[in-house]
C-alpha cells in the first residue's frame, strides 16, 4: 500500500529522468499516482502546471516540481520513507557527483547519440565525437562508484536512483 502522500507525477516509462523518481519512490515506498503521458484526460492540466513542459514533474498538492533532480531532492525533503541520501557529507557530496556525471556527462551524449541509431540519417562524425565523451564519462563514474551493489556508501542513494536508468540506456541502447 505504501504511505500516503495525495501525490501524483506526470511519467513517461521511456523516460530515464522519470524512472529515477520512480526507483526513488518505490525505494520509500511512497503511494505516488503515476500518471502516464500522453494522456488526453491529463493534458491540459500538465500544460498548466509545467511551463517547461518537460517529464517528470511532481504535483504536491499547490505545489509542482519539475525536473527530476529536483523531485528526488523535494521527496528527501519531505522526511517520507527511508532516506536515500548517506550520512557524511563526503558521501552526499559524492552521491551528487555522480547524478551531475549521469546527468551531464553520459545522457548528453547518448541524447545526441539516440538521433543516430537510424543509419540512414547517421552522421558518423557526430557519433565518433559523442562515444569519445561518452567513453570519458564512464570511465569518470568508474572512478567514483565505489561498489558493485551501490554507488555510495553500501546503501541505495539518490546516486544509484540516477544511475540506474542512465547505465540501462547505456547498456541497451549504445550498442546500436
Amino acid at each position: 500500500m505504501g504511505i500516503q502522500t495525495g501525490m501524483k507525477m506526470y511519467n513517461s516509462q521511456l523516460s530515464p529522468f522519470a524512472a529515477r523518481c520512480r526507483i526513488a519512490i518505490y525505494a520509500k515506498d511512497l503511494d505516488v499516482e503515476l500518471i502516464d503521458l500522453p494522456d488526453p484526460a491529463h493534458e491540459a492540466e500538465f500544460m498548466r502546471l509545467a511551463p517547461m513542459q518537460k517529464i517528470p514533474l511532481l504535483v504536491d498538492g499547490a505545489t509542482a516540481v519539475p525536473e527530476s533532480e529536483t523531485i528526488c531532492e523535494y521527496l528527501e525533503d519531505k522526511g517520507l520513507g527511508i532516506s536515500l541520501r548517506p550520512e557524511t557529507p563526503a558521501d552526499r557530496a559524492r552521491m551528487r557527483l555522480l547524478g551531475r556525471i549521469g546527468d551531464l556527462y553520459v545522457m548528453g551524449p547518448m541524447g545526441e547519440l539516440f538521433g543516430h541509431i537510424n543509419p540512414a540519417g547517421r552522421d558518423q562524425q557526430i557519433v565518433a565525437k559523442d562515444l569519445v565523451e561518452l567513453r570519458k564519462a564512464m570511465g569518470w563514474l568508474e572512478q567514483y562508484i565505489e561498489g558493485p551493489e551501490f554507488a555510495v556508501a553500501r546503501q541505495l542513494t539518490l546516486a544509484d536512483c540516477a544511475l540506474v536508468p542512465v547505465l540501462f540506456f547505456f547498456r541497451e541502447i549504445g550498442p546500436m
